[in-house]
């Protein structure tokens, strides 16, 4: 092998590593992408299950009798 050659697969192989640097950073930003999208979606249904709760809070409030009959009182006070 001359020089010449030792030169051209110096070089190859230099762009191979940057191919490679190159797609193994975008492989970990993509899992990155992923994990963040996860949190969302975790966060997402908690903040669900929370307003669900306040839901089921608010109708067992205003289904109460308690609550109509204050209604009444306060129709009647008008």
């Amino acid at each position: 092998m001359n020089a010449f050659e030792f030169v051209i697969v110096i070089v190859i192989l230099g762009f191979i590593y940057k191919l490679l640097a190159a797609w193994m950073r975008s492989r970990e930003l993509s899992r990155s992408n992923d994990d963040s999208a996860n949190a969302n979606v975790a966060a997402m249904q908690q903040r669900l299950g929370q307003l669900e709760e306040r839901v089921q809070v608010l109708e067992r409030i205003v289904t109460d009798d308690r609550f109509e009959l204050k209604q009444q009182f306060k129709d009647l006070a008008r």
